[in-house]
């Protein structure tokens, strides 16, 4: 474990130091991971840049550290263009991230984010297959600071939603939800029973969750991979068609994000989040509850364990300041805050906040659809992340 732990910081340092080494020998344009390339190995020769580029690429195999499961991902990033003119129609997005810990943590997560010529379909895709044992501390306000078992699963998943356009930036639409469930196992680390055995009353067969989603989605950005301006905001009202003890459930989910940019010519961007998450009318299982790190992206609870937190409701808020370091755009950094808290189980009462703090390093990785190398560092009471991507967290 400490090699890995090493070999990640001699990667960062190295990424850190070359940035640095080149800044000075950079033009004022924007600048980007293949302008450093050509500059260091091909100096004679120069980079083309073609403006009308519909669809840029970006590939990020990296050792990753994360709250002490070091492994491997693999980020593949591609953005599009479906319509002829930019200014009718946004970008799409597809993105795949291979993740394999030293923990026996294994996913194969696909997601999409399309838009048809002229916006008039949108198309959010959710498919992933995982196996995932990951720690467990409790449900709602009956948290504990040490681990109370190692839950193990397999986990399919496909999430389909499809929207047409109303008018301006607003649209309508629907979603089938499928959650598959199998090998359910536990290794308990108390002597008492565990809050996961206690919810699903000893129950670790094989479930299948399937529901169908009402979705209003308003989405006014630009770019949705690493936006400057607007507003998106989703909300889900879905109706589920199983549940523990056969018992239908329901859920509402709430996503909403504004961006406001301070400067015209430099990435000056305050973001902020409010993220919203509750099931109710029956009982759903462990699993489909809504816990911190588990929304649609996995991109909520930096500072945090994934799956820290879980109950019945979750409450969400944070902000985030990103700022350019060279004039060029090549290097930046992010400083963020957010609190989160979930409900008391069974109420939605939230009595307890968990705050955290965290900043990150930019590396502009493709210029053409303003990805980065994003690395940011998360601390809470009693807990930390470090997470490492190609997109802006939100």
């Amino acid at each position: 474990m400490r090699n890995i732990r090493i070999k990640y910081i001699i990667v960062f340092l190295l990424l850190h130091s070359f940035c640095y080494a080149q800044q000075d020998s950079l033009a004022s344009g924007k600048k980007d991971i293949l302008d450093v390339y050509y500059k260091v190995f091909h100096k004679n020769d120069s980079t083309k840049v073609n403006k009308d580029k519909k669809v840029a690429f970006s590939l990020l195999p990296v050792p990753t550290d994360a709250n002490s499961n070091s492994g491997l991902v693999i980020s593949f990033l591609t953005t599009f263009y479906l319509g002829d003119d930019y200014e009718t129609t946004k970008m799409s997005q597809v993105s795949f991230a291979p993740y394999f810990s030293f923990s026996n943590q294994y996913v194969f997560p696909l997601q999409a984010y399309i838009y048809t010529k002229e916006n008039k379909w949108n198309f959010i895709s959710d498919y992933r297959y995982l196996i995932y044992p990951q720690l467990t501390y409790g449900l709602g306000t009956n948290n504990t600071e040490k681990e109370m078992s190692n839950l193990d699963y397999q986990q399919w998943r496909f999430y389909q939603f499809a929207t047409r356009k109303v008018v301006g930036d607003f649209r309508l639409g629907l979603g089938l939800l499928l959650d598959n469930y199998q090998n359910i196992s536990e290794e308990s680390f108390i002597d008492q029973e565990t809050d996961y055995s206690k919810y699903m009353k000893g129950d670790f067969s094989d479930e299948t969750s399937l529901g169908f989603a009402f979705q209003g989605l308003y989405d006014s950005r630009k770019n949705n991979v690493n936006p400057e301006q607007g507003m998106y905001i989703e909300a889900d009202y879905r109706l589920n068609t199983s549940g523990v003890e056969d018992r239908k459930w329901r859920s509402i989910y709430f996503d909403a994000r504004k961006y406001h940019s301070f400067s015209k010519n430099k990435h000056r961007v305050l973001a902020s989040r409010a993220f919203y998450w509750s099931t109710f009318g029956g009982k759903p299982h462990y699993l489909d509850l809504p816990s911190i790190g588990w929304d649609r992206e996995g991109r909520t609870g930096r500072g945090f364990t994934k799956n820290r937190y879980r109950s019945n409701a979750l409450l969400y808020f944070e902000t985030e300041y990103r700022t350019d370091i060279t004039k060029n755009g090549f290097l930046g950094a992010v400083f963020f805050t957010n609190i989160s808290s979930v409900s008391k189980l069974d109420t939605y009462q939230f009595t307890k906040w968990n705050p955290a703090v965290g900043t990150g390093l930019r590396i502009k990785w493709n210029k053409f659809n303003s990805s980065n190398l994003a690395l940011d560092f998360g601390v809470s009471k009693n807990d930390w992340s470090l997470r490492l991507g190609l997109a802006e967290n939100f």
